[in-house]
């Protein structure tokens, strides 16, 4: 297990500068979740990281230590794929024995090592498999298990999930949490799935065009967004963003954000209402997705109700924000504190 440090760290393509001067502390133990749109930069981040890439400038500090220079294969680390980058032609037992082979552990340890891994990961009954025998899954954890036996300092993880199906996606999202309470190891996480990123992270970042737009807790993120960008990135459905107009707001606040699941249709003291025309109706049993426009303007609105609801497409929908729930936003799209 280790710690992460990274300082003014920068990366360019020739002229193109891709990571933007980012400072970011990961403690030791912590499960941290990079998480953006595509083309954010958190794979390039990771591969920084572990050695892949050079930095242009700027600091990578495992321990303390400063390793910009020191070979991937000597950081100590394991990166665990997309792709799984499994060996076709070898058994499960030798795909997850290569490496430590490779560096000249003994037959002894090896065996220990990979029995070990292989018993955790419940792979034990398909070590003599050859990868085409197995499901996406265990070829994933097959990818896992060759990382754990060379007891890296940090686990690497580059969208590791986003091969599977969905079902198989959220058994595999509370495996690997599983395993990260079961090790203490450090983790660091990357995914475009911002479910993901809430339900995994002890500490999520989060990222665009390069630069670090927050970092927090998941709670913290949702219930305290730093700005629209964040605010609407996380939670899903996406918040809601309707004109400060519509409603009293604080000095400065150009939009209001609401989340979905934070619109009723009963009115309340503290509530301001919005008259929203349907377009879409999604039931989904225990609750049901409203879309539609603002009547009279043209901001999209979402919102989330419980049970089944009756309304068509051109019904008209009275919803009510609880201003407890709202957030606000200036011009420039920045968090603004409400009075109350």
């Amino acid at each position: 297990m280790a710690s992460l440090q990274l300082k003014q760290l920068v990366k360019s393509f020739g002229q193109t500068k891709v990571i933007h001067g980012v400072d970011l502390q990961v403690d030791d133990g912590e499960f941290v979740v990079f998480v953006g749109p595509s083309g954010c930069g958190k794979s390039t981040l990771l591969r920084l990281i572990c050695g892949l890439e050079e930095a242009t400038s700027g600091d990578i500090l495992l321990d303390g230590q400063r390793v910009n220079e020191v070979r991937a294969a000597d950081r100590g680390l394991a990166m665990v794929f997309q792709s799984y980058a499994l060996y076709p032609h070898m058994t499960v037992f030798q795909n997850m024995a290569f490496g430590l082979q490779n560096i000249g552990t003994s037959r002894e340890e090896v065996q220990a090592k990979v029995d070990g891994a292989a018993k955790l990961l419940q792979l034990d009954e398909l070590l003599q498999r050859k990868p085409t025998q197995l499901s996406g899954g265990q070829r994933q954890r097959v990818a896992i298990g060759r990382a754990i036996v060379r007891e890296p300092k940090i686990f690497l993880f580059d969208e590791p999930l986003s091969n599977l199906d969905a079902e198989l996606r959220v058994s595999m999202r509370g495996e690997i949490t599983a395993l990260h309470r079961r090790l203490g190891a450090t983790m660091i996480y990357v995914t475009h799935d911002q479910v993901e990123a809430m339900t995994m992270a002890d500490k999520i970042v989060v990222l665009r065009a390069g630069k670090i737009e927050q970092v927090g807790s998941p709670l913290d993120l949702y219930n305290r967004p730093a700005n629209r960008f964040v605010a609407g990135f996380i939670g899903s459905p996406r918040m809601n963003f309707v004109p400060a107009s519509l409603d009293r707001a604080p000095a400065g606040a150009q939009e209001i954000g609401i989340r979905p699941e934070h619109l009723t249709l009963t009115p309340a003291p503290d509530a301001f209402g919005l008259a929203m025309k349907v377009s879409q109706v999604e039931q989904l049993g225990g609750h049901a997705l409203l879309y539609g426009t603002l009547q009279g303007g043209s901001a999209s609105v979402t919102a989330q109700v419980a049970g089944q609801h009756a309304a068509r497409h051109d019904d008209v929908v009275a919803l009510y924000a609880p201003r407890a729930a709202c957030h606000y936003f200036d011009a420039s799209g920045l968090r603004v504190e409400s009075a109350t």
